[in-house]
Order: structure tokens, then sequence, then C-alpha cells
């Protein structure tokens, strides 16, 4: 497929992001749209390389979009993805929730009004940061189960100096962790959800080892982590999946869904890959929706021989 150029244009975010958080929001709407153009039309090669990716996903999701305008439009959605939240640093709290549209948020309150805790089904689709920085602005109590971001905003690299039992800093996972180590990580994230909080986690990341299930994603079968499955499982916590996305115009669209459980013998009757599947579906209707916010899905490498499709 072919790797994007992306150096120029990280550079110029670390470059510009202390202006852009000066400006209107709408001005730096229009900034990072020109980013992406410029990365789109300029940058050689990128312009197959971005055009092959939306093809890619056109075929696989069987739509019959324009692959021309969609990947210019993904050029800025890459831009915005790259940008993280950090445009929303040196925000006043009334100031950076001004920037959201929120739908959906009655399925969150009810959801965490059941005081079992409440698992945020987070994604890499769109902004998918926002949600978090909402999150923390609004005062919930919440805790992120995944690597460490990167590239954030000074606010939210704040909230996550939180230590002790139910702190934020030992709840970051890792990739090389032991079985050892990732076992004691569940057992945190289930502390954070008996005790009434908010756990966000990604039902779309690619793992290999224990705790996976096969999932079809986008003409593709990969095998996918089901710790979220698990520990709602195990913790009788509602799920409520959260969409987020930029409105090309400084505001951003937060979208929760109405929540759902897993039931407590999931892990053990073989279901889990039907609830990996069913996250997925609602990523892959995203996507549907709106191509440009894909991110990099279009350029995920195919999974290695062996994986059969999941019905």
């Amino acid at each position: 497929m072919g790797r994007l150029k992306t150096g120029l244009q990280r550079h110029a975010l670390r470059v510009l992001m202390p202006i852009l958080r000066r400006v209107p929001t709408p001005v730096s709407a229009v900034v990072i749209d020109g980013l992406g153009w410029i990365n789109y039309r300029l940058v050689p090669g990128n312009t197959a390389i971005y055009e092959r990716a939306v093809r890619r996903g056109r075929e696989e999701l069987g739509e019959d979009w324009d692959d021309q305008v969609v990947a210019r439009r993904l050029a800025s959605g890459l831009v915005h993805w790259r940008s993280r939240d950090r445009l929303l640093d040196g925000l006043t709290d009334s100031q950076a929730l001004g920037c959201f549209e929120v739908e959906g948020r009655e399925h969150l309150e009810a959801a965490y009004a059941q005081k079992r805790g409440v698992i945020l089904l987070g994604n890499h689709f769109g902004s998918h940061l926002h949600p978090t920085h909402w999150m923390y602005r609004e005062g919930y109590p919440l805790r992120l189960f995944m690597e460490r971001p990167r590239n954030v905003s000074r606010y939210l690299s704040e909230q996550f100096r939180t230590d002790g039992a139910l702190g934020q800093e030992k709840l970051f996972i890792s990739r090389r962790s032991t079985p050892t180590e990732a076992a004691g990580s569940i057992l945190r994230a289930m502390r954070i959800l008996n005790a009434g909080m908010v756990l966000q986690i990604a039902s779309d990341v690619r793992w290999q080892g224990s705790h996976t299930a096969p999932g079809h994603f986008l003409g593709s079968t990969y095998l996918f982590s089901t710790t979220w499955v698990i520990l709602a499982a195990m913790t009788g916590a509602p799920v409520v999946p959260t969409f987020c996305r930029p409105d090309g115009r400084g505001r951003y669209h937060l979208e929760f869904l109405p929540s759902f459980r897993v039931p407590a013998d999931t892990p053990r009757n073989g279901q889990a890959t039907h609830f990996v599947q069913r996250g997925l579906d609602a990523v892959a209707e995203q996507v549907r929706r709106y191509p440009d916010q894909s991110n990099d899905y279009f350029t995920w490498p195919k999974p290695e021989i062996g994986l059969n499709r999941v019905a």
C-alpha cells in the first residue's frame, strides 16, 4: 500500500499549534483543512496513496462514494486526528465544552446512574480523544484502559497524573506487558468499575495472544482484544459506545449510543466474538457515513492467512 509522508505535516502542527490555539476555532479549522490539502496535493506520492486507500475502503464496504472527493477530505481528517485534543488547551471548562455538540447524553447519564460503573466503548474513528477531554471537563470520574496517548493537550496530561489504587498512572497498558502484568491491569480496571467510575476502552484494538477473538472489519478478519467484553461480563457494568468527529467549523459532534450489557457467562460460552463483532459493526457504520473520518483504517495491513470470515 505504501506509507503516507507525514513528517512535514507533524512538524507544521508542532509549529502552528500555539498559534492555532489563539485564533477563533473556525479559523483553526480552515488552517487544518489547508494542511490536509497540502499533504494530499503537494507531497509527492500522497495523492495516489490516499486515493488507493479510499478505493480499498469503498470496495470493501460496497459503497459508491467519489474516491477523489473522499481522499481529499480524508487528508484533512487525518490532520484533525493527529492534532488530537491540543486545540482545546488553554480554554476554560465553559469554553471547551462550548466546542461540543452532544447527542445521546441521556444514554450516558442513565448508565452512570446505575452506580455499577460504566464502560465507555471508544474506538479510533474521528476525533477519538475528544470524548475523553469532554468527560474530564464535565467532571466524570474517568479512567482510560489503553496505551498512554501521545501528543495530547497539557490538560489531558494533567488528568492522567493520578496515582493510588484508583489512579490512572498504573492503568495504562503496554503491548510488551507480561501475562502477570496484564492480569494485574485487568484487576485494577475491575476496581475502577466496582467503584462506580467510568472506564474508557477501545473496541477496535487488534491484538495477539490470550483474550482475543476474530472480528470482521472492512473486508478482512483480524484478531481483536476481548478485554472490554470480559470486564463488562465480570462487573455487570453497562457499555456505552461513543463516537466523535469534527464538523469542519471548529466544533465537534459527540455522540453516545444506547447502553447494553454483556451477560456474565459470555467469556465461558464462547460468545465474546459476538460482542466484539457488535462493537466493530458500530464503527464500520460510522465509517460508511463519514469515510473522511476513517483515519488509518483503510491502510490497515491485510491479516495473516488463517483467519476465516466471521459470520
